[in-house]
């Protein structure tokens, strides 16, 4: 153990073994933090607030990964998006998405903090620009769109892209987004997932999104075994990224990682840890069976555009049990630059979470829909970490100092802390004294999170609820 001392409406609306699942899932978490690199007081949860199905995914992903309740937020979006709209201007997104968006974070005083956001159901998943890009594209530039020629292109570069950009190239040392936004500072990008996407067309049920997302949860730190598979075929789709299986394959194995690369699709396989290939038609169920955490994608036109019914849409693979995919929203042409680089894995392996291996192995963003759980983390250190110096539910008169124990692997050192009260920011030195001055009476959550050193600085943390009874005159 590694003691660090500081002075510091959803279940109506799912069936009946699901809502038990849900119910023990909640009671384990109650326990246990896992250890992950983006932390769950990372990253905003956008809901539309006139879908009952957005509001229901919000809510629950913000139970079963502990995310403060500060960090939901319902977004009123009018007439604007109905149902299963799929598109939207970008003036729109401005005006009912972005500003509401960025007003929030101010208002709540949670914007020093994020590094991602998920969107839930019921969000377009295209932006009518010239030429067209996806809501997450937008997002991840900051509602501020390059040239078309970029766009069209692909040329237009992440400043999270790890590499590599070609054959003979050298790609980058995997790192998490706390370690990103330390280096680009006021130049880091928004990268963000959407949860799911149900309802007609092309849609998942609410099940199986909520599947996806227990599974997601289920995943981190497991160090799973099973398969990774590079498809390549006789199709331009398969061959825009056969360059890059044999060196990604090669560094999986030499992390302990079976990696295959083959012509055949596999067919009733045990563990797939993903799927990787190009065509415009697939049978994901045919495969065989998924681990939880699985990322599985096929590189084609049209498996992101859902109001298309031509080509199979990605969304099928979170039906067979992935955990995470990927899918252009438009015409992308065969640029490999627009998908994800055979590298996720190994950005995967390394600790990083789903969305930081997305955004790492993707050079050009902007046309792609990303679905699954973004703080899925199979590989992340296992690591615990208990608050003391406080009982749960406590009420709380006088500054009190914090104790944090950390249960994690020899070896394993934190060179940052952060402590939280009801999703705020408090503290963030070693040392912290929870002082109730100004709290509101009533009930308070205390969050201490502890940063391990390294480019991938995967996170544990723990919770306590406490009390205040009333406010304390200041000295």
């Amino acid at each position: 153990m590694i003691a660090v001392t500081a002075a510091v409406r959803l279940l109506g609306m799912i069936t009946c073994p699901l809502r038990i699942l849900f119910c023990l899932t909640l009671a384990v978490l109650a326990c246990v933090k896992q250890a992950m690199a983006i932390g769950p007081h990372e990253l905003l949860v956008l809901a539309n607030a006139r879908e009952a199905e957005s509001m229901a995914v919000a809510e629950a992903y913000v139970r079963l990964r502990d995310i403060p309740a500060v960090n939901l937020l319902a977004l009123d979006l009018g007439d604007a998006v109905r149902g299963d709209t799929p598109s939207i201007s970008p003036t729109i997104f401005t005006t009912k998405i972005w500003a509401p968006a960025q007003a929030a974070l101010r208002e709540r005083g949670i914007g020093d903090h994020i590094l991602a956001w998920a969107y839930s159901t019921h969000f377009p998943f295209r932006i009518d620009s010239s030429p067209p890009v996806s809501l997450q594209g937008l997002t991840f530039v900051r509602n501020r769109l390059p040239t078309p020629t970029e766009i069209s292109a692909g040329t237009y570069a992440s400043a999270l892209f790890a590499g590599p950009d070609s054959p003979t190239g050298n790609g980058f040392a995997p790192q998490s987004f706390d370690s990103a936004k330390l280096l680009l500072r006021d130049e880091m990008p928004l990268p963000n997932m959407t949860l799911g996407y149900t309802g007609a067309p092309g849609g998942n049920t609410l099940q199986e999104v909520l599947a996806m997302l227990h599974n997601g949860m289920e995943a981190d730190g497991t160090a799973p075994d099973g398969t990774v598979y590079y498809v390549t075929r006789d199709d331009i789709r398969s061959k825009a990224r056969e360059w890059q299986f044999a060196s990604a394959a090669d560094g999986l194995r030499r992390l302990g990682v079976r990696a295959v690369i083959t012509n055949a699709m596999p067919t009733g396989a045990e563990g797939i840890l993903g799927i990787m290939t190009g065509t415009p038609a697939v049978e994901p169920a045919a495969a065989g069976r998924y681990r939880p955490g699985a990322m599985a994608e096929h590189l084609t036109s049209f498996a992101g555009v859902l109001d298309n019914p031509q080509q199979t849409k990605m969304t099928r693979w979170i039906a067979a049990g992935a955990t995470g995919t990927a899918g252009a929203v438009c015409e992308p042409m065969s640029y490999w630059t627009k998908f994800p680089n055979a590298r996720f894995f190994n950005h995967y392996r390394m600790g990083c979470t789903m969305i930081e291996s997305f955004y790492q192995s993707i050079r050009c963003p902007l046309q792609l829909m990303l679905i699954g759980d973004p703080l899925a983390a199979p590989w992340t250190p296992k690591a615990s970490l208990r608050i003391a110096g406080i009982e749960p539910n406590e009420p709380i008169g006088q500054p009190r100092p914090i104790d944090l124990h950390i249960q994690a692997p020899r070896g394993t050192h934190y060179s940052r802390f952060v402590y939280l009260v009801d999703g705020r920011i408090a503290g963030e030195e070693r040392t912290f004294t929870l002082d109730p001055t100004g709290l509101e009476p009533g009930r308070h959550k205390l969050r201490a999170v502890a940063y391990q050193v390294g480019f991938v600085r995967s996170q544990v943390f723990g919770t306590v609820n406490f009390q205040t009874s009333s406010q304390r005159t200041p000295n």
